[in-house]
Formats: C-alpha cells, structure tokens, sequence
C-alpha cells in the first residue's frame, strides 16, 4: 500500500532530487506554455510528485506536499511573481498532491496503481476531474481576492492545466520511475519477433506523424494523431500506450507555442488556440485513456480465463477423481480427471459411451438416469457404483443437474474411488455383525438382516433355535478347544445343508437361530435333514478323540404383526420342550404348548 507513515524517510538526495525536477519543470511550464492570460497552458509538475510517491521513490505523504509547496512557491518566485499569493497557489499544489494519494492509499489496497482497468478510471476521474475541479475553485478565488475580479475564464485556465496535468502525465512518469516501463522494453525480447516488431513499430510511427503534423502549418490534419493514438493503444497496451500520449502532449504544445501546426490556421487569437489545444489535447488524452480501459480490461478478463483454464487443466490432470458430463440419454459429452483408473477410458475415449455402459449403478433400477432429469429437485444426488472394466473398486457418484438458461441441459458427475473406504466399512461390519469364531452372523447381525426379510416375505418365514445336547459336558471333559472345534464345524455343516437364502446365525454359546425362508411343510423337513445330518457326522473333539453329537432344535412360524424377539421367544419354548421331550429332534411352537 502506499505508504502514508512518518516513520518512514526518503533519501535526502531524492527529496532533493525531485524538487529540483519540480522546479524545472515548473518553470519551464510557466515559461514555454503560458498565453496572455497567465496560465500554463498544462501543468506537469503535480504529476511528477505524484508519481514520485506511487513509485515509492519518496516514502510518505508529508514529505511529498512538504517538497510540493516549497517547490511551487520557489518556482513562481524565480518566474516573476512575488505576491504573497504564491504560497496560496503553492498550497493549491499540495493539497492536489495529497488527495490524490489519500484515495489511492484508499482506493487501491495492494498497493499496484494503474494495475487494472479499475484504477485508471478511479485516477482519471479523481485527478482528472474531481480534485482538479476543487483546485480551480480555490485558484479562481484566490485569482479574485487578488484582481478583484472573478473570471470564468480564469476558471477554466486552472482546471484544464491541472486536468491535462494529471491524466497526461501521472501513470506514464510513474511506470519509468518505478521501472515498469524499462521492464516492458526488456520484455520485448521475450515476445515473439514479430509482435515486438508491430509495438516499436506503432510506438514510433504514432510520434512520427504526430510530429510532422504538428510542425506543419498548411494541412487541418489534427485527425491523423489522435488516431494513431487510437491505434497505438490497441497494438501497444497501456504502458507504451500512455508514455507515448505523454511525447505527443509535449509536441503538440511546444509546436503550438511556437506558432507552428495546424491551430496556426485558424484565424483566432491566443487564448482561442490555447482553449483549442487543450481541447485537442483533452480528447485525445481521454480517448487513449478509454482505450487502455477497455483494453486493460479485456486483457484482464483473457487472463482470468487463461488462468482459470490453466489452473483447471491442472487439476483435472492431478484429481483422483473423475469428472463427466452427461445429456439426458445418459451418453458422456466431456470428461475430465482420472477417468481412464475409474471408468476404464480415458477422457477423449469415454465421449460419446453411455454411462450405463461404463458403471453398473448398485441397488438402482435401469431408468436411474432418466428418473434422476425428470425429478423436479436440483439438489445433488449420490449413489454407489462398479466400473464395467473393474468389478472390484467400489466408486461413489455425485450427480447434480447443470442447468443453463434456465433449463436443464445435462448433468455433471463426480466420480470418486471409495475402494478402500468400502473394504474398511465392510470389515467393520463384520466385525460388528459376525461372531469371529464361525464366521456365522451373531445376533445383531441376524437382527439387521431379518429386518429386509420380514418386509418382503413375512408370509415364509420359519424361526428356528438349536442348542448343542450336552454342550457343557463335553467342555468340562475335553476342554473349550474341543467345544470350539465342534462349533465350528457345526456352523459349516448348517451353512451347507440351509444355504442361502436363509439366515443363520450364532447367538452365543452353543446357541444357534435359523430363518428359514419357505413354506411350513419345507422349513420342518430342512430341519429335520440338519438334525439327521448332524447325528450321523462324526466331529473330532481333539487329533486323537472323536465324537458323535447331537442337537435340539424348536421353531415358530412368523405371523403378521408378531414382533421379532417374541418369535424367537416362541422357538426357544419349543428348543425347552424338544430338551424335555429326550433331545436330538425338532418341535415347533404350536406342538410344545399342545404337550404342555
């Protein structure tokens, strides 16, 4: 930002150095470019401290108005004019010069004036107009207090000789002096040849003709410079742009003053031709100022693109994810991202494939897509599923509408590799829904899986509990290894005589439910097979004992609106009365309360 503070001091060489430059400039102003009625005609020298302090060449604001008071007052005494009032018109400088930098102090927090389009058009309206407007105010009174006579004129003098000051002069002394303007002519080397070539090109055949036009007295060509200008700003930019208005501004008004160039042919007095010059040169200042605008800004706005894009294309080619673009049909239109590790092509190959082609979608119906553009809500949609090519990652898809205009022309989708996210949470969930010794579902995961089952198919549903006869018998005389061989081989032989889709599950112990999906007369026949198949398996209780074993099963049917612990409930009375009725068979609910 700059800098405003007192703490911080300028070499007393360059405040030397620039009063100096103030004082020369000045007078040269008042000497070279003043017509009959006392005014410069232009006043470059506010413009030098300005740019003296945007370029951080003096550090704060009091030095600068210090400098710019001093040197006004010195310069208008060493021209001539010893009234008392040349310290009022001294103050008028400075107070310029600090306004100006209080609103950039304020106005550009960076710190980087004339950095965009932005600030441009806050100095030209703020120097160009604003401040130059409250000076003249204050010059033409002063001018009055000392006349006695209040001019329009007068008042006109000042604010067009503080305006061209400013606008002409400020931001190109403030590129040399801060370096810009030297770092923009190395940069021409750097650039290709021929554009380098069109900028020196344009830079000089602007100055050139300019000059021919303004040393010239018989042709009305004032129009061929400030097209150039026009021109120039287009091919230079804004640096070379502004430097060079600035060369043209110091021809046209030493040509003028020495009674050369076009204004010669108009039959006017001086103050005409000084009122035509500065309005020449007024619109061809703010005309290349338009230009650097407009200009800037469209730069401004390429390179926002170009940056985005650049920055874009990076991460597409780091993301782990993929990104894709679909239409209604569900057919891929651009992709982006590691689209050839996710969906098996790569992103120019993947165009025009249909995404039902690519992903198989987990637990949703083939119209998916097309329900997903005909729902009515825009919020993002996640669903869960395997690329084609790799069935075995697991990938999680975003999908959001991208509307346009106000209708929904596609979707995006944000492909994301949950693979290893997916392995935890399943070993998770075994853990928490499988008993570690079989690798049978323990209650809570009986519990969770019954739950699918009793919505779909309630009307086929046998509970069964089975218990080990003599369980503890065999621990206390064997041990728990041998408890431990049994229960597990007990748990291969139920999976492989009730397969899928039926449930079992240990519930602790020796203790095991079954769900067996059928009708009553096939549930009881399933359980009298295991019963049988048990019986006659012969189990190694250690590497050198082996046993026959036996189990006791009861079962419950399921009825609507019976809740789920109150049947297992059911087939554990029935398990009681198979124990009581001498072991090794099976009893349902209905037979164990006939007998009770």
């Amino acid at each position: 930002m700059f800098s405003n503070s007192l703490s911080q001091h300028s070499p007393l060489w360059k405040q030397a150095l620039f009063s100096f430059l103030y004082i020369v400039t000045a007078c040269i102003s008042m000497k070279y470019t003043v017509f009959s009625d006392g005014h410069a005609t232009i006043w470059p020298a506010d413009a030098l401290m300005l740019a003296a302090i945007f370029s951080k060449n003096i550090k704060n604001i009091r030095e600068i108005t210090t400098i710019t008071f001093l040197s006004n007052a010195f310069s208008q005494y060493a021209c001539g004019s010893h009234s008392i009032y040349i310290f009022f018109y001294a103050f008028i400088s400075s107070l310029q010069v600090f306004l100006s930098n209080k609103a950039y102090i304020r106005y550009v927090g960076n710190g980087t004036l004339f950095s965009d389009y932005k600030s441009i058009v806050k100095f030209n309206l703020n120097s160009g107009i604003v401040f130059p407007f409250i000076c003249a105010v204050l010059g033409t009174t002063f001018n009055a207090i000392d006349t006695g006579t209040p001019s329009l004129n007068d008042f006109a003098g000042w604010f067009f000789a503080l305006s061209l000051g400013n606008i002409t002069f400020t931001r190109p002394l403030t590129y040399i002096l801060d370096g810009t303007f030297i770092g923009s002519l190395k940069n021409l080397t750097k650039i290709k040849p021929l554009h380098a070539l069109a900028i020196v090109s344009s830079v000089f055949a602007t100055i050139a003709v300019s000059f021919y036009v303004f040393y010239q007295s018989k042709y009305p060509f004032l129009f061929v410079p400030s097209s150039l200008i026009i021109a120039n700003s287009l091919i230079s930019g804004e640096i070379f742009g502004s430097v060079t208005v600035m060369v043209i501004a110091i021809i046209a008004t030493i040509a003028a003053f020495s009674s050369l160039g076009p204004m010669m042919l108009l039959q006017i007095g001086a103050l005409g031709r000084q009122a035509v010059l500065q309005t020449y040169l007024i619109f061809a200042v703010f005309t290349e100022r338009t230009i650097s605008v407009l200009f800037m800004r469209n730069k401004n706005l390429v390179q926002s693109v170009s940056t985005r894009e650049q920055m874009l294309a990076l991460v597409m080619v780091n993301s782990t994810d993929s990104i894709v673009n679909i239409n209604h049909a569900g057919l891929c239109l651009w992709s982006g991202g590691a689209s050839l590790d996710l969906l098996g092509y790569s992103n120019q190959d993947i165009v025009g494939k249909n995404l039902n082609n690519v992903l198989s979608i987990e637990n949703k119906n083939p119209d998916f897509i097309e329900n997903f553009f005909n729902s009515s809500t825009e919020k993002l949609e996640t669903v869960l599923a395997k690329p084609i090519f790799d069935p075995s990652r697991a990938l999680n898809l975003s999908f959001r509408k991208f509307i346009t205009d106000g209708i929904v022309s596609g979707a995006i989708i944000t492909v994301n590799d949950i693979t290893e996210e997916s392995e935890k949470l399943a070993v998770a969930v075994e853990k928490s829904e499988k008993d570690p010794l079989t690798r049978l579902l323990n209650r809570y995961g009986f519990n969770e899986k019954i739950k699918s089952v009793l919505e779909t198919q309630a009307e086929n549903i046998c509970i069964s509990y089975l218990d080990i006869d003599h369980f503890k018998q065999i621990n206390d005389t064997y041990g728990h290894e041998a408890g431990d061989r049994i229960l597990t081989e007990l748990a291969r032989l139920m999976q492989a005589t009730v397969p899928p889709p039926n449930i079992i599950s240990r519930f602790g112990g020796d203790e095991f439910v079954i769900a067996i999906i059928a009708n009553p007369t096939d549930a009881q026949n399933s359980l009298n097979t295991l019963i049988e198949t048990i019986s006659t398996t012969v189990f190694s209780l250690t590497d050198t004992v082996k046993a026959h074993i036996t189990i006791s099963c009861g079962y419950s049917f399921y009825k609507k609106g019976k809740p789920l612990d109150i049947l297992i409930q059911e087939a554990d009375s029935a398990l009681y009365n198979a124990k009581q009725s001498g072991r090794n068979r099976v009893c349902n609910f209905v037979q164990s309360n006939s007998a009770t």
